[in-house]
């Protein structure tokens, strides 16, 4: 699932009784929370014959293989931008064929390739250069005094001392004398310009990143945070207004040591985890030999990783910035100019912007940038001037960079009247790699197994799959049944680009498609709750949860709206009803933690049950569900993690405190049974659910400022929440 944090709750709402609703505030509130399992729960209908047990098991056992499959360390984390992706596609393409379905989808194969952008990438060498000179003489960033004619190819190294940066023009190339502009800042507000004094056009401007006082509370600047004045998009678009022809960007010394502080913290953590995988290699017997390996690979890549961090630590201490790091569009791009003294009109295209090395840079300068940047900090003054007799000659080419990503899909063919239309079943089978991109755990290079997200739905597909194709192409099929689409996604965690790129380019048309069921993140069912996401884009979904919730008996929440962070929001977009079956975010959430040992296997059996139900009778009703339009916003729920120690009772717009557990979180803040909640924090509350909302945001050891109203007083108490 792609990060949700951007989404707002707008609705959801309980399908079970207001009773239950009761029942779930102490399960969930209480500080000796129980858990309902589902071997402690009545299912009606349920077949004690043998041959059912044996199906069910062999569907469990298959199921619980997909999963330590998908999860294992040999995936790398499944990102849909590293060949391990097509070592996942392949195996998910055998297990549809071993199912039945028809895997002949596009052409001979089930794949469909889905373009996937990398970012920019340098062209060549040739292509990307900076040549300096001083009084004519070539400059490099380690002998100044040179005169060797190849000294701008062998001085001034590419991505050694310098590195174009995307956030300028994609291909162009400048040559100019070279001005220091200081911060590259005008800033009337606070009476700074360091363009006053110096004409750059034409010219190429040297200047350096954030803004004076960095971390200086007293600088006229925020000081402690960054203003607008500090982003680079602001600075390039200041320099195009002032018709400069080219930027060289200097690290600052603060963002260096952040820089070299971050990329020590990850070796750290990468050469803490190659001892590790070595102690366990070693106490390994001989005879072990697939384990040996196995770790042995691993060793291999860390170490191989390690190699890289030492090029990325020098990279660091030279403060260069990569490709990407200033933003991955060009700034401002085309853009009309008005010149403020004349009020001619022009239109000036994005210009070249280097990263260059402090070293480098320094050696142009008439005095050290340190003292240059105490200067400027001293009394919060510009000091900018032309260098004297520098010039430059410069020119970056960068293109966007793809590669190609596989959708996996099968199919089971329709059969009488209905054999045309198409029910589409997905679930993304993609994660976050090593968590350079996506992760939530910042500054860390780790395998992201993604056992939950989304190895999870994908095996959960892969059970649907096999059930449907028994229900629906046994020995007793039904005489009308929808096709039945089965897809795997890759891309998801991008930005849902596989499920988007298929909705463009289907195999059957989008027209026929009568609905699409997504499965993300299915295996951490806790409490017995299930949330179901899109029960309003069609009349008929939400009575169709409840009847089949008759047999399956969870807890379910359902959500209206059909958009939100995962695939199906592809298929709503395009008119199609929708639902998503979701067990909530949690703490391992997009961390190297989310393996296969925390899944709620009983939990993700009877999931797919009841999803293989909904499914089945979407395949074979008549009647085709009719998209109805609901709420764009939406938060995808979150798990509770805390407890407060108290049982709610919902009275008429009220929640009350009927009961305190002792020595609960509740009880050490003097709340008292009968106390009437009025707000959490600024939020009024009068029913549970809206209580409950906010506990979800928190986690354990913050604390819950509740206003509480005793008789005719209203008193707010903090409470510190602890973990369940």
């Amino acid at each position: 699932m792609i990060d949700s944090l951007g989404f707002v709750l707008k609705s959801g709402r309980r399908v079970f009784a207001q009773a239950n609703v009761a029942f779930l505030a102490v399960v969930v509130l209480a500080a000796t929370a129980h858990s309902v399992e589902p071997n402690e729960m009545s299912i009606p209908n349920a077949s004690d014959s043998s041959a059912e047990d044996a199906s069910s098991a062999d569907l469990q056992r298959r199921m619980i293989e997909d999963l330590k499959f998908l999860s294992d360390d040999e995936l790398k984390g499944r990102s849909s931008i590293d060949p391990s992706i097509f070592r996942a596609a392949d195996y998910l393409s055998e297990r549809f064929a071993e199912l039945g379905l028809q895997t002949k989808v596009f052409g001979n194969s089930p794949l469909q390739m889905v373009d996937i952008s990398v970012g920019p990438e340098l062209n060549s060498v040739d292509e990307n250069y900076l040549e300096l000179t001083v009084a004519g003489k070539p400059v490099s960033s380690t002998d100044l005094e040179t005169t060797d004619a190849n000294a701008s190819a062998t001085g001034v190294q590419l991505e050694r001392d310098f590195t174009p940066l995307a956030v300028g023009t994609r291909q162009g190339h400048a040559e100019a004398d070279v001005v220091w502009v200081g911060y590259g800042i005008r800033a009337p507000e606070h009476r700074y310009d360091d363009y006053a004094g110096v004409d750059v056009r034409g010219k190429v401007v040297m200047m350096l990143r954030k803004e004076p006082g960095v971390n200086d509370p007293t600088s006229p600047f925020d000081g402690v945070e960054n203003s607008r004045h500090a982003y680079f998009d602001t600075k390039i678009t200041t320099a195009v207004d002032q018709g400069a022809a080219a930027v060289m960007i200097v690290n600052d010394p603060s963002s260096i040591e952040r820089m070299i502080a971050q990329v020590g913290k990850r070796r750290e953590a990468e050469e803490e985890r190659l001892e590790k995988i070595q102690q366990r290699w070693l106490a390994l017997p001989e005879d072990a030999v697939n384990s040996r390996k196995k770790l042995s690979d691993q060793i291999g890549r860390i170490e191989a990783m390690l190699g890289e961090m030492d090029g990325q630590v020098d990279a660091a201490r030279r403060g260069l910035l990569a490709i990407g790091e200033a933003g991955l569009n060009p700034t401002p791009g085309d853009q009309e100019i008005v010149d403020s003294a004349t009020g001619e009109r022009t239109t000036r295209p994005a210009i070249p912007v280097l990263s260059i090395s402090r070293e480098l840079a320094n050696r142009l300068m008439p005095r050290s940038l340190v003292d240059v940047e105490a200067e400027i900090d001293s009394d919060w003054q510009p000091r900018s001037f032309e260098l004297n007799q520098v010039h430059a000659r410069l020119g970056v080419s960068i293109s966007p960079s793809k590669v190609p990503s596989p959708n996996v899909v099968a199919y089971l063919p329709g059969r009488g009247n209905l054999a045309d239309e198409t029910l589409v079943i997905g679930a993304h089978f993609d994660h976050v790699g090593m968590g350079e991109f996506g992760s939530l755990a910042p500054d860390t290079i780790a395998i992201h197994n993604g056992a939950d997200d989304n190895a999870s739905g994908t095996a959960a597909l892969l059970r649907v799959a096999g059930e449907l194709t028994e229900n629906l192409a046994g020995p007793h099929p039904p005489t009308d049944h929808r096709r039945v689409v089965f897809i795997a996604f890759t891309g998801e965690e991008r930005g849902l680009l596989g499920s988007k790129h298929y909705v463009k380019h289907p195999r059957f048309p989008i027209s026929s498609t009568v609905a699409m069921i997504n499965m993300d993140m299915v295996g951490r069912l806790y409490d017995n709750e299930l949330t179901v996401y899109g029960s309003g884009t069609a009349p008929s979904f939400e009575p169709l949860i409840e009847r089949v919730n008759q047999t399956t008996r969870f807890r379910i929440v359902t959500v209206p709206s059909g958009y939100g962070p995962s695939d199906h929001s592809s298929f709503y977009e395009a008119k199609i009803p929708v639902l998503f079956f979701f067990t909530g975010l949690h703490a391992d959430y997009h961390r190297p933690s989310d393996d296969f040992d925390k899944l709620n296997l009983d939990g993700m059996e009877r999931i797919t049950d009841m999803i293989s139900q909904v499914s089945e009778r979407l395949a074979t009703v008549p009647e085709r569900p009719v998209y109805e339009k609901t709420e764009a916003n939406v938060q995808i729920r979150r798990q509770l993690t805390v407890v407060m120690g108290v049982t709610l009772s919902q009275q008429p717009s009220e929640v009350v405190l009927s009961s305190i557990l002792a020595s609960g979180p509740a009880q050490e803040s003097g709340l008292l049974a009968g106390d009437r909640v009025v707000k959490i924090g600024k939020a009024r509350i009068s029913t549970i659910e809206q209580f409950m909302n906010q506990l979800r945001r928190r986690s354990p050891g913050d604390r819950l400022p509740l206003t509480v109203r005793r008789g005719q007083t209203e008193l707010t108490l903090d409470i510190k929440l602890r973990a369940r």
